[in-house]
């Protein structure tokens, strides 16, 4: 999914255990949208999860980057 990086209200981790996984998904709210959630991934530890969610804003930069 693209999203445009000026349109981000805020993004807010969220990680959960299903037993033996840590999973990743991001609340995303964009002006004028409710806020929803997008999976990251499934991950076999927090600190993968941590560079996931580290990867996802440095993506989200690039874009921003790109646009501009």
């Amino acid at each position: 999914m693209w999203i445009n990086p000026e349109h981000v209200v805020s993004l807010v981790p969220k990680v959960h255990r299903d037993g033996a996984h840590h999973i990743l998904r991001v609340e995303i709210k964009l002006v004028g949208t409710p806020a929803f959630d997008a999976w990251l991934g499934k991950f076999d530890s927090g600190a993968d999860a941590d560079t996931r969610w580290g990867e996802f804003l440095r993506d989200l930069g690039n874009q921003a980057t790109a646009g501009s």
